[in-house]
């Protein structure tokens, strides 16, 4: 049943998105949209071809999404380079996965990988929301609704992910609810996102000090 509903849950963000394209213009959400997209298809297609090749190759698709909205999205220098960084850690240890691993194993390491760099992503570009003048209630912000999708998400899977590969085929079936639930609620977070009004702006903010 749950299962069914995160499966389900992977069309609303994309409705939403696009009933609401004028909202999310220029917001910086066009690659939460194509990730989406993305999520749905890898779906579709491990429905055709059961091999975990499918979501090996979405996780290094998807973490290319994920680092290039905070790379876009940090507006600090100095903050930029930890994306690039954790980007080539993250390729080597997933190309290395990718190349030695069974094709029906779980790739466990990129996918905890990932999980600690998006977790440390989301509280950095959260912490710069915080201080940010021109922003007075970082909950009003549709990148804040996003983060803490992403955040809650990640945040609850990562030791899933670290001790999935050595799940038996019961175990899978019953700790993979974890997954399912916060993937339903991933999806739901992105809607609130997409359904917000664009971001307001202080206007009475000056770069330093808080109006």
């Amino acid at each position: 049943m749950l299962r069914d509903l995160a499966l389900l849950s992977e069309f609303l963000p994309i409705f939403v998105y696009l009933i609401f394209l004028k909202r999310n213009r220029g917001e910086g959400l066009l690659v939460i949209f194509l990730y989406c997209v993305l999520s749905l298809l890898t779906e579709v297609v491990h429905a055709i071809w059961e091999t975990q090749l499918v979501f090996s190759s979405f996780t290094i698709i998807e973490f290319s999404l994920f680092s290039f909205f905070f790379y876009t999205s940090l507006r600090d220098r100095k903050f930029k380079y930890i994306p690039i960084i954790g980007a080539v850690v993250f390729y080597a240890i997933a190309i290395g996965s990718f190349t030695t691993k069974a094709p029906h194993e779980f790739d466990s390491l990129p996918t905890s990988v990932e999980a600690v760099l998006v977790i440390s992503y989301c509280i950095l570009l959260l912490y710069e929301q915080i201080k940010d003048p021109n922003i007075v209630f970082v909950y009003n912000t549709k990148k804040f609704w996003v983060i803490i999708a992403f955040f809650l998400y990640f945040s609850s899977t990562l030791f899933l992910f670290i001790y999935a590969g050595s799940f038996s085929e019961q175990q899978h079936s019953n700790y993979w609810m974890i997954n399912n639930f916060f993937d339903l609620l991933k999806n739901i977070l992105f809607c609130v996102s997409f359904i917000m009004k664009k971001s307001y702006k202080n206007p009475y903010a000056v770069d330093g000090f808080e109006a």
